[in-house]
Formats: structure tokens, sequence, C-alpha cells
């Protein structure tokens, strides 16, 4: 039992809320902590698509907060040690790292873990929320999910671009 739970997980809307708990979490370490991130980034594609990654963070919490106030529970955050830990790889690659472009597709790659680990943990929360029939929860973490999914897309193309620059760099020297 956490600190955040009132009683164990004994029903799927008390599973349904410990994951969103946690995503909030993700959501709020994500706007904090891949701010800071952001300015080592010098492809302009890769830092607009890490900015709105962020900014979209602010919009996914609204949602969530949305659905605590549906399910009539506290919107406490609990700490989501996935999340921490690949955003503490993000910072410790990204001092390690003297490359520049280096450093862009090692960012792509570490974002795109997280949102990887976001999108199934959604994907859980969203079928809780259709098994429990809560038509209002499928809404909001339908639209985080398409949001979720589309950045994962995005990122995918990017890093592909970014690797064809890598080799085109290398071919030159």
């Amino acid at each position: 039992m956490t600190r955040y739970m009132k009683n164990k997980i004994s029903t799927l809307q008390d599973a349904l809320a410990y994951q969103l708990q946690g995503l909030f979490f993700a959501e709020d370490e994500i706007r904090n902590e891949l701010t800071t991130c952001i300015q080592q980034i010098r492809s302009i594609e890769v830092r607009n698509e890490i900015d709105h990654y962020v900014k979209t963070a602010n919009e996914k919490l609204q949602k969530l907060e949305r659905i605590f106030t549906y399910l009539m529970q506290e919107s406490n955050p609990r700490k989501n040690d996935v999340v921490s830990k690949m955003i503490h790889e993000t910072h410790h690659l990204l001092k390690l790292t003297s490359s520049a472009h280096l450093k862009d597709i090692l960012m792509i790659s570490c974002v795109q873990n997280i949102n990887s680990y976001k999108t199934a943990s959604y994907k859980s929360a969203y079928l809780f929320a259709v098994e429990l029939e809560l038509d209002t929860a499928i809404d909001l973490i339908q639209q985080i999910l398409e949001w979720e999914l589309a950045t994962g897309k995005r990122l995918a193309l990017l890093s592909i671009h970014e690797f064809n620059k890598l080799n085109e760099s290398n071919k030159i020297q």
C-alpha cells in the first residue's frame, strides 16, 4: 500500500486510479524535467518536437484531473519510478555525450522510450475504463492515447531523419 492510496487495490476502479496516478506523476515529471534537456538539443526539428511533447503534458494533466473528478478521487500523483529512472537516464546520457548531433539522436531515443512506456500505460488504463464502462474516462484517455501514438510516429520519423543526417556527415568525413 502506498502513501497515496487509502486502501489496498481491491477493485478495477482502484487499479485504474492507481495507474492514472502514476501517469499524472509522469506527465508532471516530463513537464518539469525535460525542459532542461531541450536546451541541449541542436536540431530545431528535434527541439520543436520535444518542446511540443513537454507542452502537451499540461493538457494531459488537465484531462487526468477531469478523470479523477469523474472518479471522485484525488489526483494525488504517486511516484512513478520507471519514468523517474528514464528521465534520470536522459539527463545522464546527455551529460556524457560530447557530439551535438549524437545528443539529438539520444534525446529522441530517450523520449521514445518514455513515450512507449506511457502509451502502454494509457492503453491499460483505457482497457480498465472500457471494462468499467466509464464513458467520460474512456473519451479522455482515448484523446491522450491518440496524442501519445501520434508523438510516437513523429519521433520515429524524426529518428530516421536524424540518423540519415549522421550517415551523411560520416560519408563526408
